[in-house]
């Protein structure tokens, strides 16, 4: 890691006499208490983004980085620099969040904190956006799923473990307060199978809040997932069975359903755990809920993780939920929605960009002619 980043590692809680939450208040999920009004602080943690079409960062976290007039300061960290293979798109978003746009995609190193990738459409390029970071030792956070082969995963791991360079990967529903009243409550060795329900719009993007919001709540040690569902790049109807070891109860199954959105609410998952009966059930209805009890947790740990350099989940933990999400897929493309044991999928076998999900064609042609093509199972229709 450079000096110029082990530098700029600020101390962030003294602003303006105002007091921020200490570390492990932040990774509890509570809210920063001080606000600011200006979207420009040497204070407060220097982040650049990778931006996409697909990312949440356009409509939901920029406002938490950089809020505008009239929204609150809730978190210790502001987007400074901003990249997108769509310089109109990167133009428009530096634009309404006043952030400086950077002309190279690699343009950020030893400019920033931490690390942003934040683009549905560039995950079989994530591998290839996060190298010259993580080379730099400088954390980084790659939105869900992380990537889409467990070659590409491994190479990430292995240069965050080479350069000490942090790294995250993560769905919202895993920070929920209800996955850490599950993991206080259930004894992981008990379990003896689950049923979970999740609310999703299609499973490369939405369905995989389910498998990995599962994952959080139950630990891993997985041996095999399997992916049934009418079709891939619709919502409702998909079954992901997960395998696990034996933890003393003998080994076990999991079953996530991927369902509709119920009371046109995007954001719900329930879990029930053998041999508990209790029903634990996320259901966030308006604004002020999802901000507070689903986005905002994980923004937290991401800001914990940039600030501290620690590792949220260990590699080998992340390396697992990067496998289920190809595993899941191979299993749907390659087997015929049977089981597959993580063991059997083939490294450099890999899922492809999401065509069909966010008409995203013209974008992921963008990173073909930066990077050169990525092959994958999933087509263009």
């Amino acid at each position: 890691m450079s000096e110029t980043t082990k530098n700029s590692r600020r101390k962030f809680l003294k602003i303006g006499g105002s007091m921020a939450l200490a570390a492990a208040a932040s990774s509890a999920g509570a809210k920063v208490m001080f606000t600011r009004k200006s979207p420009a602080s040497q204070d407060l943690l220097r982040v650049g983004l990778l931006l996409g079409a697909g990312g949440h960062s356009n409509g939901i976290w920029g406002r938490f980085f950089n809020p505008t007039e009239g929204e609150i300061r809730r978190l210790g960290m502001i987007y400074t620099k901003v990249w997108s293979a769509d310089r109109e798109a990167a133009g428009k978003f530096g634009k309404k969040f006043g952030i400086e746009v950077e002309d190279k995609f690699d343009g950020m190193v030893d400019k920033v904190d931490g690390i942003m990738i934040d683009d549905f459409n560039a995950v079989a390029y994530n591998h290839k956006l996060a190298r010259p970071y993580l080379e730099a030792g400088i954390p980084a956070f790659i939105n869900r799923p992380f990537t889409d082969s467990i070659k590409k995963a491994k190479e990430m791991i292995y240069l965050a473990k080479k350069y000490n360079a942090p790294i995250m990967t993560g769905s919202s529903y895993e920070h929920i307060q209800e996955m850490y009243t599950i993991r206080a409550k259930v004894k992981r060795d008990e379990i003896t199978g689950y049923e979970a329900w999740n609310a999703c719009s299609d499973y490369y993007s939405h369905g995989l809040h389910g498998v990995w919001g599962a994952y959080a709540a139950i630990g891993g040690g997985i041996e095999a997932v399997s992916l049934s569902c009418k079709d891939l790049r619709k919502s409702a109807g998909g079954i992901t069975v997960v395998s696990y070891k034996d933890r003393g109860k003998g080994p076990f199954t999991g079953k996530i359903n991927e369902g509709p959105m119920p009371n046109e609410s995007s954001h719900w998952f329930a879990i029930t755990i053998q041999p508990l009966k209790q029903n634990y059930v996320f259901n966030s209805m308006d604004e002020w809920g999802i901000d507070e009890f689903m986005w905002l947790p994980m923004l937290h740990r991401i800001q914990w993780m940039f600030e501290k350099g620690g590792l949220y989940q260990t590699h080998e933990e992340i390396l697992e939920k990067s496998s289920l999400f190809t595993g899941a897929f191979f299993s749907n493309l390659e087997r015929g929605g049977k089981m597959v044991r993580l063991s059997e999928i083939p490294e450099d076998w890999a899922v492809g960009s999401p065509y069909g999900f966010y008409d995203a064609g013209s974008q992921i042609d963008m990173y073909a002619r930066l990077f050169g093509k990525e092959n994958g199972m999933i087509k263009p229709e």
